[in-house]
């Protein structure tokens, strides 16, 4: 830090002495009353190191200003206010280029350059606006003599920064490698370059055009820093010729209109070496960042291929290999070698009809594959293959035309999969897929026959029970009647297992198949429903109601026989957990081509948990020992295979404690077609 405090003083001076140094060398070609130039030296010394060093150096540009004035007329308040002002614009430019381009050492892009020249240009307004009211103090001038000093002021201050600050930073990096050629190459450009200033500055505007080829030579065969060399020494040649030696295609016009184009040729001169530099400097950079793709693409080409080939030579679940054009094998793999038989080295270079069996290469089919994978890309079959030991195979086969970006077609890849363990364990499985057909049929005819043999007695029993039960003939006591009852109602639920069982069988066999789909009268519907379950709701002091949202159609287009059956379930279910409350059926449109069959209750709920597990065969949401109520588990079950059977869904929401809500939804019109009877 000590150091930094040390250093920044003797910075100050230097910049102070440089900044004098330059403006008494610049005053020497000065326009009356001397304190305007065409190029201004200075402007650009000083916009350099405020942007190298900082801006905190703007004491070295003020003092080095005051004294360069003050020896010129003396005036203290006059240079004291022109350093103000040289001082304000390099602190005020330096800071705008720094905050929108950093410190340019080098201008990578030509939108660089584009803000370094507006920047410059727009920044060299504040000198000579300042200056202006002391100068016209001390020098009284006419007006139009006074503007033209002001743009004379202003021309300078911009030509210093736009050639001197590129030079001074350019140099302060490092630039190209000078070896013994690239010197050579320097002095005879230098020599040249000073010939064609004598040529062009001695004489008329018509050869102006020589000195573009020497920006041009500069910025393709050097660098940045020799691009603002050699405009900084052609913008100097052209005004020690114009402005001191007077000859040139500047010197013949008047003052005011030669300086005019002075700042047109410096500016052109400047602006193209910079751009020229900037625009070499892009293109080197996207050179050198396409080189640098290219090498990482091709590297990861090179690693994507060699992957490629291992991750192919190591499989060894299926041969892949390589043809060329004619069928000869190019390339083997380890699956190949374990497929077929074959080494690499014993295959390698042989026609792939070996792998054929013989009435099939006689019959060319081997050639007609390849025929084919070229005309449609891809040839895909599956048959018998021959091995090196003479067995067969039966094999999954791919082969595929491969081409380069231009279409020629380069061979084919060809993929083989032994499906011998395949085809074995498909034969399995139709093996034992026909014994579970023939099981399930006599599974169903077994329950078929079982449940005539069952229902015939169990008929009687139940005729004979009901008869006792009724007591006709008025011989039995009350507690024989009850024995009778019970024997009634444990054969009705015997009759009603049997024939859940029995429909169970059907539907998970396939044998329920057949729907009736006819229309059917949702107040048929109603009514039925009403004189199946309206006794049993007043025997259990149940509220029981049949709703029909206004809006349904008058008809459902389904099997109504299923739908009952669901129904019905539903409804028994609903009763059947239910002690108090009511139990409702409510039928009501769900969209616009569905209707909603809702069975409410206020029974006992069911258990989240238990919400799935209800619609499995033989399962209750009590499924304990001490249940206390009755069935088989076998309704929901069945309800939900008819349910699905009949083209709908079977929906439930339910809470403990609060009751249950299911929900069936089937489509208004089923149009498929009805089943024979």
């Amino acid at each position: 830090m000590q150091a930094r405090y040390v250093q920044r003083p003797f910075q100050v001076a230097l910049l102070a002495a440089v900044y004098f140094a330059a403006a008494k060398v610049s005053l020497l070609v000065a326009i009356p009353p001397g304190y305007a130039t065409a190029i201004w030296p200075p402007s650009g010394i000083a916009l350099a190191a405020l942007l190298l060093w900082g801006n905190r150096l703007w004491l070295g540009v003020w003092i080095g200003s005051f004294a360069a004035n003050l020896t010129v007329e003396g005036a203290v308040l006059a240079s004291a206010v022109i350093a103000t002002g040289s001082s304000l614009q390099a602190f005020v430019v330096a800071s705008l280029i720094r905050r929108t381009l950093g410190v340019p050492r080098r201008f990578a892009q030509v939108r660089e350059v584009l803000i370094f020249v507006g920047i410059a240009a727009a920044g060299a307004v504040i000198a000579p606006s300042v200056a202006l009211l002391p100068l016209a103090t001390i020098f009284p001038l006419p007006r139009s003599d006074l503007a033209w000093n002001w743009w004379t002021w202003w021309q300078g201050d911009a030509c210093g920064m736009l050639i001197f600050a590129p030079l001074l930073l350019s140099w302060s990096a490092p630039g190209i490698a000078w070896r013994r050629r690239k010197i050579f190459e320097a002095v005879v450009f230098a020599l040249l370059l000073i010939a064609a200033g004598e040529v062009v500055f001695t004489a008329g505007f018509g050869r102006t055009f020589v000195i573009v080829p020497f920006v041009i030579w500069a910025a393709f065969r050097f660098g940045a820093r020799e691009v603002t060399t050699t405009s900084a020494v052609i913008c100097a040649m052209a005004l020690w010729y114009t402005l001191r030696a007077d000859v040139g295609p500047f010197s013949s016009l008047p003052q005011n209109e030669a300086l005019l184009l002075l700042l047109v040729f410096v500016s052109t001169v400047v602006v193209t070496g910079l751009m020229l530099s900037a625009l070499l400097a892009q293109l080197a950079a996207a050179r050198d960042e396409l080189e640098t793709r290219v090498h990482e693409r091709t590297k990861l080409l090179a690693e994507s291929e060699r992957r490629f080939r291992l991750m192919v030579e190591s499989v060894v679940d299926y041969a892949i290999f390589m043809l060329d054009t004619e069928g000869r094998v190019a390339s083997w793999n380890l699956g190949a070698q374990r497929i077929k038989g074959y080494a690499a080295d014993e295959i390698i270079g042989q026609h792939f009809s070996r792998f054929y069996p013989r009435e099939e290469v006689e019959r060319g089919k081997p050639q007609w594959e390849l025929v084919v994978a070229k005309r449609d890309g891809r040839f895909e079959e599956e048959g018998w293959r021959q091995r090196k030991d003479g067995s067969f195979f039966w094999a999954s086969v791919v082969i595929t035309a491969v081409r380069d970006d231009g279409g020629r077609l380069l061979g084919f890849s060809k993929v083989t999969r032994d499906l011998n363990e395949r085809k074995r364990v498909e034969a399995e499985l139709v093996r034992a897929k026909e014994k579970a057909e023939r099981a399930s049929e006599s599974k169903s005819q077994f329950l078929a026959n079982m449940s005539h043999e069952l229902r015939t007695p169990l008929n009687s029993l139940l005729i004979l029970a009901r008869l006792l039960a009724d007591n006709m003939g008025g011989n039995l006591d009350p507690k024989q009647v009850r024995f009778a009852q019970t024997i009634y109602e444990s054969g009705t639920d015997l009759l009603s297992l049997i024939n859940d069982l029995l429909d169970l069988a059907k539907i998970e066999s396939g044998a329920v198949t057949a729907l009736h789909i006819a229309p059917a009268r949702f107040d048929d519907l109603r009514a039925d429903l009403e004189r199946t379950f309206r006794q049993l709701a007043q025997e259990k002091g149940l509220e029981f109601s049949i709703d029909l949202a206004p809006g349904l159609p008058p008809t459902i287009r389904t099997d109504a026989t299923r739908l009952k059956q669901v129904l019905k379930n539903l409804l028994a279910n609903a009763f059947k957990f239910t002690k108090q409350g009511a139990v409702r059926l409510r039928i009501a449109a769900y969209g616009p081509r569905s209707v909603a069959f809702a069975v409410i209750d206020t029974g006992i709920g069911i258990a989240p948990d238990k919400q799935q597990l209800i619609f499995e065969a033989f399962q209750q949401a009590d499924g304990t020992t001490s249940r206390q109520y009755g069935g088989t588990g076998l309704g929901l079950s069945i309800s939900r295979e008819l349910t699905r059977l009949l083209g709908g869904e079977l929906q439930l929401a339910s809470e403990p404690g609060k009751g249950s809500t299911f929900t069936l939804i089937l489509p208004l019109s089923d149009e498929r077609i009805t089943a024979p009877a």
